[in-house]
């Protein structure tokens, strides 16, 4: 190749896809074929296989695809010389400007592409003030995103990406809330809650009252349930002067539950005590005579009429 100078010029070149193989030219001197990477989109290409390399005299050249673009294809051809010296001089041997020049041009050459690089990268302006740039160690930085300090600007991990994605998923929401803080949104909610402040001031002061009406839910819902059906707890309410009655003789009919069994007897007798209650006349009159001796003169006599014949023997019956 002949010697020429390298021109100060990007080592890069992209191509949108316009459905053609090329040939693509870039302007910035190469000193071999393969001095150069070819990219399609995010696949770096492979020389012959992929494309071919056609160059000028002075370094310049062009790349011709083996396929032509489609529309939405970038292809970008940037400068890649190995990083590296192939050759030496040798003591007391040959010194020829060739060579001296071959080696001087793939100097420039590394150094354009190193500045190429930087160039795609992340740099602090010049006239920033100087700080680490050092970046977290990898166990700190695992599953974050990339922040900096609020105080010296050096980088620090920042709030984890499963973090950022539950706000992200969120930020309408964000937005309707930060509308209506600001003003922006006038919404009839809060316009109602305004009016109804007072309202919810009380309900905070008696909120344990709340929680424990929620927490007896199921048990209002048993009430609910009967005042829509049979309202047994209706009937009850009608009829609360009587089981105010019952309350005030509790005492009393928890005795009776304890003699349930004696009551159930009286109850079974319940004809021949009603047949004593027609005679209670005669019950008394032998009650009131128990102590008087007339009951002898039943004996005697055979019957209570008898024996009332003969009272003067016995007083009365």
């Amino acid at each position: 190749m002949t010697a020429t100078p390298i021109s100060n010029v990007p080592r890069r070149v992209q191509f949108t896809g316009n459905t053609t193989t090329g040939p693509f030219a870039f302007t910035f001197n190469i000193l071999a074929d393969s001095d150069l990477i070819v990219i399609k989109n995010t696949t770096t290409l492979t020389i012959t296989t992929h494309y071919t390399v056609t160059t000028n005299s002075n370094g310049t050249g062009s790349v011709t695809l083996g396929s032509a673009l489609v529309a939405s294809d970038i292809l970008t051809i940037i400068g890649g010389r190995s990083l590296e010296r192939t050759t030496d001089f040798v003591t007391a041997g040959d010194l020829l400007a060739s060579s001296l020049n071959e080696q001087l041009d793939s100097l420039v050459i590394m150094a354009q592409q190193l500045d190429e690089k930087v160039g795609r990268s992340i740099i602090v302006n010049a006239g920033d003030e100087s700080v680490s740039l050092e970046m977290p160690t990898k166990d700190n930085r695992k599953g974050t995103v990339l922040g900096f300090n609020a105080t010296t600007g050096a980088p620090e991990a920042g709030p984890t990406i499963a973090d950022v994605s539950t706000v992200a998923a969120i930020t309408a929401d964000i937005s309707t809330l930060a509308d209506i803080e600001d003003g922006t949104t006038a919404t009839d909610a809060i316009s109602g809650l305004a009016a109804i402040k007072a309202n919810v001031t009380t309900c905070a002061g008696i909120s344990s009252n709340i929680t424990a009406v929620a927490n007896d839910a199921s048990d209002i819902g048993v009430i609910a349930t009967d005042l829509g059906g049979s309202n047994t707890i209706g009937t009850v309410s009608s009829n609360i002067s009587n089981v105010n009655t019952l309350a005030g003789i509790s005492t009393s009919l928890a005795a009776c539950g304890a003699i349930s069994s004696d009551i159930t007897t009286v109850a079974n007798d319940a004809t021949d005590i009603g047949l004593v209650g027609g005679s209670i006349a005669n019950v008394n009159l032998v009650a009131s005579s128990l102590n008087s001796g007339a009951l002898t003169a039943v004996n005697d006599y055979g019957s209570v009429a008898n024996a009332v014949v003969t009272t003067n023997d016995y007083g009365s019956v």
